[in-house]
């Protein structure tokens, strides 16, 4: 499960040198290719740029893995390996969600997908509520997890009229109000041992403008609602719900990068493009980070003071040396976000984003 990857953890991990294996298996069928890859990666580290160590580094963490897979049979889902066979550091992660086959070798674990994976399936709770039950779910990495179930019995409306009708319908509000209060308890109940960023709310409209009507504050700023009809297929109720899921995952999205884009234009606290954004990340000033799913860009990693520049540098700007190494600077600046916790979310490609560079941020503070 995606919740008990620490991602800071990984981050706090590198060295002045490639010394780190990262592998990304879609499946099974991605071992067939896993040694024409190690193949690919050796004739790299022959060129003159590499490090003296660098070859015996990548051969010690080579053993490694096949051992693992070896006594570890991938039989179904993904899989993420790091490996650092120099700090004695290896550890596996079995996915639920699928991943794209990757293997690469650098200085510190490459965290870029996990990341990815964290903040486009990141917790929901969800609601599925009618007049006559509730059921609360926790969804992670895109599993539900049946968490509570409230019964409200709620009957429906009476078509006769006079003082017996008004008296019913009084009734029934206050048992409508009070159905909806449990089902709030239920869900602040959840929030005390779950962490989630969403509620979503689906079924009969005339409940859930109860519930929503009585949830706190900081549940209220969170919520998206549909109306749905629980009568249909199950499977077709799941798909509704993670079409809303994934909807507002978009609006958020579009919602952050408004938020930098109107900070930046009055020269506020919103900064764009990779320079701005390295250099502020270095030193901790941003708070949240957002980038096109697609942008990917090379920088440059110092190999005696590690500092980090854009891949047009030849020479070290901190130390002036002119052994560097080639990183994906994307990774190091989510390495960078994770270790001052700054938020990263990866976008579908939003248009003015890609022209203002790709990649924008929001500034804790301007100075």
């Amino acid at each position: 499960m995606l919740t008990n990857i620490d991602l800071r953890e990984l981050s706090e991990l590198s060295g002045n040198d490639k010394t780190f294996l990262s592998i990304y298996f879609s499946g099974p069928d991605s071992l067939k290719n896993l040694e024409k890859r190690f193949a690919q990666i050796r004739r790299v580290l022959e060129s003159k740029e590499s490090g003296p160590d660098e070859k015996e580094h990548f051969e010690e963490n080579v053993n490694l893995v096949r051992e693992y897979l070896k006594n570890n049979k991938l039989k179904s889902g993904s899989l993420c390996i790091f490996s650092c066979w120099g700090l004695d550091f290896f550890r596996t992660y079995k996915l639920t969600l699928p991943v794209k086959d990757l293997v690469r070798f650098d200085s510190s674990p490459y965290i870029r997908p996990l990341a990815e994976l964290k903040d486009e399936y990141e917790n929901s709770a969800v609601v599925i509520a009618d007049n006559k039950k509730a059921r609360i779910f926790l969804i992670s990495s895109a599993i539900a997890d049946h968490e509570a179930t409230v019964h409200g019995n709620i009957k429906n409306h009476v078509k006769k009229g006079g003082w017996s009708q008004q008296r019913y319908e009084r009734r029934r509000d206050k048992q409508l109000l009070l159905y909806a209060r449990e089902i709030v308890d239920a869900l602040t109940e959840l929030e005390k041992n779950e962490t989630f960023t969403r509620v979503i709310l689906v079924g009969g409209k005339e409940i859930m403008r109860i519930i929503y009507d009585n949830l706190p504050p900081h549940l209220l700023e969170r919520v998206e609602q549909k109306a749905v009809d629980l009568h249909k297929d199950e499977k077709i109720i799941n798909n509704e719900i993670m079409e809303l899921f994934f909807e507002q995952e978009r609006k958020s999205e579009q919602d952050l990068w408004q938020k930098i884009r109107a900070e930046y234009l009055r020269d506020g606290l919103g900064i764009t493009g990779i320079t701005d954004v390295l250099a502020a990340v270095k030193i901790g000033r941003i708070e949240e980070i957002l980038v096109n799913r697609d942008y990917k860009i090379p920088g440059k990693r110092c190999r005696k003071c590690e500092n980090l520049e854009e891949e047009k540098v030849n020479r070290c700007a901190n130390c002036g040396s002119d052994s560097l190494f080639t990183v994906d600077l994307v990774n190091e600046i989510v390495e960078e976000a994770q270790k001052t916790g700054a938020s990263v979310d990866f976008c579908d490609p939003i248009q003015s984003l890609k022209e203002a560079g790709d990649i924008a941020a929001f500034l804790r503070y301007k100075y």
